[in-house]
């Protein structure tokens, strides 16, 4: 569960919903909101802190440390997720995994590499 916030709160920041400065919840309320432990969230704001996501004035709470992306870098995103998206349910619907689109995408990259490696030989 403290992945899932943790992904919210990155996706409101990339997003532009959540702005620098802007002040958190606290974990209680959030976990009150959720139905999960406060130590939940706790974790999850501390992996955001740990990336750079936010960060935390002791007495005064934790808030929002990033400047959202440009609008076109946020529309980059936002395509990037709908393609990942895509490939993602594609391959559950042929009853492949996770796993599986990781590795066929690792197979791609490296028959590019091994493509880009022959023609710079010829």
């Amino acid at each position: 569960m403290a992945t899932v916030v943790v992904d919210g709160i990155w996706l409101d920041v990339v997003e532009g919903i959540l702005a620098s400065g802007e002040r958190l919840p606290t974990a209680r309320q959030v976990a009150v909101e959720l139905g999960v432990s406060p130590r939940t969230i706790e974790q999850a704001y501390r992996e955001l802190a740990k990336r750079g996501v936010v960060a935390s004035r002791p007495g005064e709470g934790t808030f929002i440390s990033l400047e959202p992306p440009p609008a076109e870098e946020r529309e980059r995103h936002r395509r990037f997720a709908e393609v990942c998206r895509g490939a993602y349910e594609g391959a559950s619907d042929l009853g492949f995994g996770v796993d599986d689109l990781i590795d066929a995408i690792a197979e791609f990259r490296s028959l590019e590499k091994n493509e880009a490696h022959e023609e710079t030989r010829r």
